[in-house]
């Protein structure tokens, strides 16, 4: 029997349950039993085999250390095969906090897992995403950490176990955790986006030109690593392994190039429409449409045509 934990992301619960993937491909052709780990949770879940919760209305659900302490504690009862943790801001504080606690290797930031005779291999990029490294993590338990919306659950319907769980000895963490109030404006989630238009490096224009083309086609702007490096894009809206996963229906990809690191944040896509100048770049070849061409003058030409 394979036992994996996921820890649930109370603001991420659809993408946390969708960890329950990467446990099933881990364990490979073993049975699997999948435990989520909940503090505080504001709903209901399903698609584990248990969910262990902690409620006490006193833990701050983004206090790192707390968590922390009680996945350790949950994993010193239980003996858990995998520990797997969404790499949101905050995972990523709790993830390396975790495995330096219980002496065990992380492998960040995973894409895909590969389990044959030789162990099970843990995919994801290397050298700023220009090769796929494999990796072996031969420490018990296995960790990592995964993107949102890189790997996703079909079935969600399972009724679990519900087990209750009281940590004890916890200390009050000294960290004030403050309400970040957002603006409107940063209110739309792009992996949550049927159509996506999305910039890079060959988009010659400034971005927030491509907002009416967007709106006519119901869709969000998005950006590669490049612009946002460049301070040209917000790093809310990259897509890429360092930014977000998306899984739009439709596409559009404007002057992107289509480096490893962009590619592994398109999972699922439907329909991809790439424009460039450059015919031998690797986003054409995904595509289900190549326009040879300048990117902004084919945005602009796109939007006048589609208000006519």
């Amino acid at each position: 029997m394979f036992k994996g934990l996921i820890l649930i992301d109370n603001d991420q619960v659809d993408y946390s349950l969708a960890l329950v993937d990467v446990v099933n491909r881990l364990a490979g052709e073993e049975e699997t039993c999948v435990y989520g780990l909940g503090i505080n949770l504001p709903e209901k879940v399903k698609g584990l085999d248990a969910v262990i919760q902690v409620n006490a209305p006193t833990i701050q659900p983004k206090d790192s250390r707390l968590t922390t302490d009680i996945i350790e504690q949950v994993h010193r009862k239980y003996q858990f095969d995998s520990i797997i943790i969404l790499a949101t801001e905050f995972g990523r504080m709790v993830a390396p906090r975790l495995a330096m606690r219980l002496e065990v290797g992380l492998v960040a930031d995973i894409t895909d897992i590969q389990v044959d005779k030789r162990g099970k291999k843990m995919i994801r990029p290397a050298f700023s995403g220009n090769i796929m490294a494999s990796i072996v993590c031969e420490s018990t338990p296995i960790m990592a950490s995964v993107h949102p919306n890189v790997f996703q659950t079909a079935d969600l319907t399972k009724e679990p176990e519900v087990i209750d769980f009281i940590p004890t000895d916890l200390k009050a963490s000294s960290i004030e955790v403050l309400e970040v109030v957002e603006s409107a404006e940063s209110t739309v989630d792009i992996r949550e986006a049927d159509v996506i238009v999305s910039a890079g490096g060959g988009f010659t224009q400034p971005i927030d030109q491509l907002q009416d083309l967007a709106d006519e086609l119901t869709g969000v702007v998005a950006a590669s690593k490049q612009l946002v490096d460049r301070k040209k894009a917000p790093r809310e809206i990259q897509v890429g392994q360092s930014g977000k996963t998306v899984s739009p229906d439709l596409y559009i990809a404007l002057g992107i190039y289509g480096s490893t690191q962009h590619i592994e944040g398109l999972k699922n896509v439907k329909e991809i429409i790439s424009v460039n100048t450059d015919l031998g770049a690797p986003m054409n070849y995904l595509a289900s449409l190549v326009v040879h061409g300048d990117a902004a003058e084919f945005a602009r030409k796109l939007s006048t045509k589609l208000k006519g």
